[in-house]
């Protein structure tokens, strides 16, 4: 079974708020005490959640392919680093190419099967901290059922309050890269690159008590 990492960077959620301001007193709402956020799960803001990747194209260009479908949670405990987990859902279906007829082959047995397999799946449940903005995140991903470990290389750069929902946020940048063979997926290789080169932004909003 082979190994493979996707380097991953946090960013916590100054992405689209860090420059925001509270409309009833023009100050940023930024958080700067650590953190600043509380424990507890958070869950993917679907509406500011991003995934794109990419891969070398007969030596000629690198298309960018994007998701639409994102969800998942993330449990935080600000205090203690360690005891942080995450789960990520993709939509494989809602993978788009900007070319109608590679997103049906993308969809299909060739590529991901999306009818067997509608989801793929990470799940973090290992975080080592190197320092107060960076560290490791190890975990399992699963992609037409074929399971891999995962080491994320993890950075943490802010959290804020949302200024027009009033909650806690937090994001994160994803950088990475993966081998599309390792999931049985291995069309066309070496004309077109077996590596798939990564790109993620999600923001994670605070759950209520009811869930909402």
């Amino acid at each position: 079974m082979k190994f493979f990492r996707i380097y991953f960077a946090v960013a916590i959620f100054s992405m689209l708020f860090a420059c925001s301001s509270d409309e009833s007193t023009g100050t940023s709402a930024v958080i700067d005490d650590g953190l600043g956020i509380p424990a507890g799960k958070y869950s993917v803001d679907k509406t500011h959640a991003y995934l794109t990747f990419s891969y070398l194209h007969q030596g000629l260009s690198y298309p960018l392919l994007r998701v639409r479908g994102i969800d998942g949670e993330l449990m935080l405990d600000p205090n203690a680093m360690e005891k942080t987990r995450v789960s990520i859902v993709v939509d494989p279906a809602s993978i788009r190419s900007n070319t109608d007829y590679f997103d049906r082959e993308l969809a299909s047995p060739k590529f991901f099967n999306v009818a067997k397999y509608p989801e793929i799946v990470f799940t973090g449940d290992s975080y080592e901290a190197i320092s107060a903005s960076e560290g490791a995140m190890t975990g399992q991903i699963t992609i037409r059922g074929i399971t891999k470990p995962l080491i994320l290389t993890v950075r943490i750069n802010g959290a804020m309050v949302n200024p027009i929902t009033s909650r806690p946020v937090i994001g994160i940048s994803a950088t990475g890269y993966l081998l599309r063979s390792d999931f049985g997926m291995d069309r066309f290789i070496p004309a077109v690159a077996d590596r798939i080169d990564l790109k993620m932004e999600i923001e994670f909003e605070l759950l209520t008590d009811a869930g909402v």
